[in-house]
């Protein structure tokens, strides 16, 4: 009956759509797919296929599709709803065209999905969303905008009020559905109380922060949200940071993430929260392309930078080697050989095979474990020969990191007992992660183990301390030689790794090379 009822108010040409496709989607409704799982694969799997007739065969009730069940709201819809709630309070018009370019891909994601399983249509999906572009829209437009606990709770009861005095008029069916859907423990928009426990943490004030709507405590918290909070090395310091944070624990750089991210306890009073950082881009989306952009700036700035210097030394060392030359000549040219000198030049050279075999050259630590004794070359000034191998260590690891491949690390280790050790098998004290923004350096727990371990030493050079959110102690840069020079720094004096010659890396070379021996 419902067939028969379809097909005769089926728009012209859908018949030839129907003997096509009706067996196929009988069996995907069998399956238990919703009516938006069916419409994504069959857009997917057959790009020609006819979209009018493809939503109207999914709408006009001759299949039974999936049962769809409204599951508890996730982090993001919880958000969407907020979002959504603030347009209704402000009394925004929609904004298809800004939702398009700027919502992320989680919301269009995740929240069609939600509203379906709460019975609403895709008109009612284009319509809300649209809604919540008004909100970002308007946030970035008026960053100090305001929605209390208490107009969030009103604007909830206004809607479901509506929703009531619209059941059975035309018009009416988005607000009735809205208000059927704040019915629940799977309500949608959620209670003021859930939004409060789940977005902010039982704190409504950093529910907002995280959301980019201003919270009335944000001056007396120090939180700014207008557009000169956020600095002009906002890219390369603050996005850096966090696009390595999620590369490296898996995570999308969202809005929603980035409005969490910030209110990282070790962060919050450093980094601009999200709605300044709407007001100075206008959008999310705009923030990470223009963000995107400078970064790759400045790395294309430190290779070029670094390949200056590389072809200034090879041009320095060729323009020198012809002095040097000309000096060894006139030395030469000068010394006078004595009698014994000139006697021993008319004397036959030996052949290769007379001639005895050169003894291997060992290393001072292969004498040492030979239980025979080195004296070492002497340096009259010893500060600077160990500064020197300090350097040395430093631009090792530099170069090491700069060869580290994307979305790799490598770990740096110290040998406590003694670099000759070979069973010594010694846990890493600092792991480095490379993003295409730059080198995440986190020390491992190990490390706070440490005798020495000085957590105000780490600190106090911009060392970020454990927290839920990043469990362990972390610092970020752009450079590799400056993620070098930092690890070496934290390790040496945070650490109390105190010897050049007993760092490794992954490799187990060493990052210093060790001194050469003089006389046995």
């Amino acid at each position: 009956m419902r067939e028969r009822a379809a097909l005769s108010n089926a728009p012209e040409g859908y018949l030839d759509f129907h003997d096509e496709y009706a067996e196929l989607i009988a069996e995907l409704a069998a399956l238990g797919l919703t009516p938006t799982q069916v419409l994504r694969r069959l857009n997917f799997l057959y790009p020609r296929i006819n979209k009018k007739h493809l939503n109207y065969a999914l709408n006009s009730g001759i299949w039974q599709f999936g049962p769809v069940t409204a599951e508890a709201p996730s982090y993001t819809v919880l958000a969407c709803g907020l979002w959504y709630v603030f347009a209704e309070a402000y009394d925004l018009p929609p904004e298809p065209e800004y939702a398009a370019l700027i919502l992320d891909c989680d919301i269009i994601h995740d929240l069609p999905p939600a509203l379906e399983a709460r019975h609403f249509n895709s008109e009612d999906f284009a319509t809300i969303l649209a809604k919540i572009g008004a909100t970002l829209k308007y946030l970035a437009a008026h960053p100090y905008s305001q929605l209390e606990e208490e107009a969030y709770a009103q604007t909830l009861e206004d809607i479901r009020q509506r929703g009531v005095k619209e059941i059975g008029t035309e018009g009416g069916s988005l607000y009735t559905l809205l208000a059927s859907s704040m019915e629940g423990e799977s309500a949608w928009p959620a209670p003021a109380q859930t939004v409060n426990d789940y977005l902010g943490d039982g704190d409504w004030s950093l529910g907002m922060l995280r959301t980019g709507i201003y919270p009335a405590e944000a001056l007396e918290n120090e939180w700014y949200i207008d557009a000169t909070s956020v600095p002009e090395d906002f890219a390369p310091k603050t996005l850096s940071l966090f696009l390595s944070y999620c590369a490296r624990y898996d995570r999308e750089p969202t809005a929603l993430n980035y409005g969490y991210w910030s209110t990282i306890p070790t962060l919050i009073e450093q980094v601009p929260p999200l709605g300044a950082v709407r007001a100075k881009f206008g959008s999310w989306q705009a923030t990470l392309h223009r963000g995107r952009v400078q970064i790759a700036r400045e790395l294309r700035l430190w290779r070029r930078n670094e390949a200056n210097e590389a072809a200034a030394e090879a041009s320095a060392a060729e323009s020198s080697a012809p002095e040097e030359r000309e000096l060894l000549n006139a030395e030469l040219g000068n010394a006078e050989l004595t009698e014994a000198e000139l006697a021993e030049l008319d004397i036959p050279e030996k052949s290769p095979a007379d001639a005895p075999a050169e003894p291997a050259r060992l290393s001072a630590r292969e004498l040492t474990e030979q239980g025979i004794g080195v004296v070492q070359t002497a340096h009259t000034d010893l500060a600077a020969y160990h500064r020197t191998q300090w350097e040395q260590t430093v631009k090792v690891f530099g170069e090491r990191l700069a060869q580290l491949a994307w979305n790799r690390r490598l770990s740096t280790y110290y040998f406590f007992d003694g670099a000759c050790l070979e069973d010594a098998d010694p846990p890493p004290v600092v792991t480095v992660f490379r993003s295409p923004t730059g080198f995440l350096c986190e020390l491992e727990p190990t490390a706070e183990a440490l005798p020495a371990f000085d957590p105000e030493f780490l600190q106090e050079h911009g060392w970020r301390h454990p927290v839920p959110v990043h469990a362990l102690w972390n610092l970020h840069a752009l450079d590799p030689l400056e993620a070098a020079a930092a690890v070496i720094e934290a390790m040496r004096s945070g650490c109390g790794c105190e010897r050049w010659d007993f760092y490794r890396t992954d490799d187990e070379d060493p990052l210093a090379e060790e001194v050469e021996t003089d006389s046995v």
